[in-house]
């Protein structure tokens, strides 16, 4: 697959400016960045639709179909996701897979810098949930009409 050298270009700077290190896609169009041994972002250039995917496996849910309730209600209209969508993986068992889609041709490096650390936040607060519902059975609602712990958790971040 050919990168766009603007792409690329716009990769490295990211790299850069977020000390991620030397970050470039491979011939895949395809890297992925260790963020505090906590997540792992992986980033897909998908040519066919000219758009740069971030997504991230949030691990298999421990209380299993019981929280695929809650992943769609946090999938209405992208509100609880920030822009990104909760799927899960075709793995046996299946992984819980957040994704956001980006048209990066309009983007300088600050544009994406501000995209991933909004995804990267997005990604640490479902983690929070699964986890919390995992541990408890009954997690934190990240519905909007939950006005208190959804609000809280939408309020700790700057997007």
């Amino acid at each position: 697959m050919l990168v766009p050298t603007a792409l690329a270009i716009l990769i490295r700077e990211l790299g850069e400016k977020m000390y991620l290190g030397n970050l470039s896609l491979d011939a895949d169009g395809a890297c992925a960045v260790n963020l505090d041994k906590r997540f792992i972002i992986n980033f897909q250039y998908r040519d066919s639709q000219d758009q740069l995917w971030l997504y991230a496996d949030l691990g298999v849910p421990a209380d299993g179909e019981a929280i695929y309730y809650d992943l769609l209600r946090g999938n209405l209209f992208w509100d609880a996701t920030k822009g990104a969508t909760i799927s899960l993986s075709l793995d046996d068992p299946s992984h819980i897979i957040m994704t956001i889609a980006l048209k990066w041709k309009a983007m300088d490096c600050s544009v994406m810098a501000k995209h991933l650390e909004s995804f990267v936040n997005t990604v640490e607060d479902w983690s929070t949930f699964i986890a919390a519902s995992s541990s408890s059975g009954n997690g934190i609602d990240m519905t909007p009409q939950n006005q208190t712990q959804a609000q809280n958790l939408q309020n700790q971040r700057v997007f």
